[in-house]
């Protein structure tokens, strides 16, 4: 899982990927989320956090990513526009 984190903004956004990595670079390049990449193309500032699923205590990493989803607020207030991944 990774998180988002618009430091310009105080905005988050909380995905999950088998391939991380790559996927953060598909934000940041227009091809994920179109409102973290007009930030980050005109200039907010951007920090990145990966948590593994080992010793998250979680046994999916939908339920990690529901809860992240939650604690950062990024349904609501951040750039994610779903709740989350479902069973």
């Amino acid at each position: 899982m990774y998180i988002l984190h618009n430091t310009s903004k105080d905005l988050y956004y909380v995905g999950q990927s088998v391939r991380v990595f790559s996927r953060v670079k598909q934000h940041f390049t227009g091809h994920g989320n179109g409102d973290v990449y007009a930030d980050f193309k005109y200039g907010d500032s951007f920090t990145i956090k990966t948590i593994p699923l080992a010793g998250s205590g979680y046994q999916s990493l939908n339920d990690l990513e529901r809860d992240a989803i939650e604690a950062f607020d990024a349904y609501s207030k951040g750039y994610n526009m779903t709740k989350g991944n479902r069973r």
